[in-house]
């Protein structure tokens, strides 16, 4: 009887997939129509939304994604302008950096379970600094603002995550940089990530990074960055958000006025160029409101100041370098869940004349409207 009953039994053979494998895709495509007429074909100072006047891919993505008890992992392939636009800064300089494949791995990582709550992943992964996503069905606006632009969407190191209780969470990064895959110098740089839930409904993080941000034929550069998070969803169809960033970077250079060394030798000048000790800032504030009133229809509005006139991050070469604000409403169309239609008009004015303008001209103030199609799978 004990052989028969064994005979019934079918024989176990071992899972190829876990259980929680998944595939996923997603498709963000638009047209922007700028008011501005430019003559050139892109936008500045963005990544996303970049080209004018045309019908194209903002992003698209294939991934697999796996979240067991004791490890979990995510590989996405990606394609589009954002991509393009932001992955241009990756360092070219050696033929071995993957330079050339970089901008398509959108993520690339594993990660294990180490302690009950503790958990270590490695490889490429989203950046850990702003409230909004690179994905853009996440977020409340389609495009995104300065703040969101000007600091890493991707980043390339080892992540530790732990959670202490059911309301704080907190992670510390291993960097090779402020958003780079290739590395352009021999410094690591370092991030870490607070987060308190106050209730369900309110939670504040806080991000940080420092490390040095220039390259090796260059003196240490260190960058100090805090980005601090409020976000609060006071009733079921109304949320509100707020950001504000604060960053410092050492000077490249200082000149001393040292005219005795002239006098002692005519042929050097009466400035020495030194290590400078001083700091250059820059700072932004974002305030954002969304209105879900009815499951079919959604209502955002974003307000925003980004002040960087050293020109740390946002190169103009004019007077007062890039100081300006942003004014965005955002109306997205429920109905075809998971997909999304969303209509978007967006004001931006500086100080200077930095936007492009008709007849390659330029003016204080860009505006333009995007009509995007989106689905997440």
């Amino acid at each position: 009887m004990e052989a028969a009953k064994n005979k019934e039994e079918p024989k176990k053979t071992k899972e190829l997939l876990p259980e929680s494998f998944q595939l996923g895709a997603f498709l963000d495509a638009y047209y922007n129509y700028n008011n501005n007429l430019p003559k050139g074909t892109e936008r500045k100072y963005t990544t996303q939304a970049v080209r004018n006047d045309e019908f194209n891919v903002n992003l698209a993505y294939i991934d697999a994604k796996v979240e067991e008890s004791k490890y979990r992992g995510r590989l996405a392939l990606q394609y589009g302008t954002s991509v393009n636009t932001n992955y241009a800064n990756e360092p070219m300089k050696d033929t071995g950096s993957n330079q050339l494949g970089v901008r398509n791995l959108q993520e690339a990582y594993v990660g294990f379970k180490v302690a009950p709550k503790t958990w270590i992943d490695g490889g490429i992964y989203f950046g850990h600094i702003g409230f909004e996503s690179w994905i853009s069905h996440l977020n409340w606006n389609y495009t995104r603002a300065f703040a969101l632009d000007y600091v890493p969407y991707y980043t390339a190191g080892v992540r530790v995550s732990h959670q202490f209780s059911d309301k704080f969470s907190m992670q510390f990064h291993i960097m090779n940089g402020w958003q780079n895959i290739t590395e352009n110098n021999r410094d690591k740089s370092f991030g870490l990530q607070w987060k308190y839930k106050f209730t369900s409904s309110l939670a504040l993080t806080v991000n940080q990074f420092a490390g040095n941000e220039a390259p090796d034929n260059e003196r240490k550069q260190l960058r100090l960055y805090n980005n601090t998070i409020l976000e609060w969803h006071a009733l079921e169809w109304l949320s509100f958000a707020g950001s504000f960033d604060a960053g410092a970077q050492k000077a490249k250079e200082s000149l001393l006025y040292e005219p005795w060394l002239h006098e002692w030798d005519s042929a050097i000048p009466v400035y020495r160029d030194a290590e400078a000790k001083a700091y250059r800032h820059w700072y932004h504030g974002t305030l954002w409101l969304s209105f879900k009133w009815d499951p079919a229809y959604r209502l955002s509005l974003r307000v925003e100041r980004f002040y960087d006139p050293k020109q740390v991050l946002v190169a103009t070469g004019t007077r007062n370098g890039f100081m300006s604000n942003g004014y965005t409403a955002t109306l997205d169309l429920l109905s075809w869940d998971p997909a999304m239609i969303r209509l978007e008009y967006n004001y931006r004015r500086s100080a200077d004349a930095v936007f492009d303008y008709r007849n390659a001209q330029f003016s204080k103030k860009e505006d333009f409207f995007v009509v995007a199609f989106s689905m997440k799978l």
